[in-house]
């Protein structure tokens, strides 16, 4: 069964009027979208792209303790850590949004100029490092 877009959920919440139905909703979407961790999610997505931990903390130009404690969860990444792990994998645009929301922070913002960049590297599928030079030319902070 396919999972209900966001979207449908906010609609269908919004039509929740009682506790009851509140609960019969929240029992569903637990059914329809099982909770994940980040580094869950990290994991799967590296499962699913073939790099090994090792080139995806070296693409990704991260420290590679640290990287490792990412991958295992004893450590939680900040924004530009989430956003290039994201870029090593080349995930798209709306994996990287789940990603960084599962890491408790916030998606990337069409409006913002940093942003704007990201995601036009996320959406070339730009490596950090080239991600980096763009940033860099810009006047904005790097990754």
């Amino acid at each position: 069964m396919i999972s209900p877009t966001t979207d449908e959920l906010l609609k269908q919440l919004k039509k929740t009027s009682t506790v009851a139905a509140l609960e019969k909703y929240t029992q569903e979407i637990m059914s329809h979208c099982p909770a994940q961790s980040f580094p869950e999610y990290l994991n799967q997505c590296l499962n699913a792209s073939g790099l090994t931990p090792a080139q995806l903390i070296k693409d990704a130009q991260i420290q590679r303790n640290y990287g490792y404690q990412i991958l295992n969860g004893t450590r939680n990444p900040g924004r530009s850590r989430v956003i290039a792990l994201c870029l090593a994998l080349s995930l798209p645009l709306e994996d990287t949004q789940r990603a960084l929301t599962l890491a408790g922070e916030s998606i990337l913002y069409p409006k913002s100029p940093r942003d704007s960049i990201l995601i036009f590297s996320i959406n070339q599928k730009m490596s950090v490092a080239d991600t980096n030079l763009l940033l860099d030319s810009k006047g904005e902070e790097t990754l």
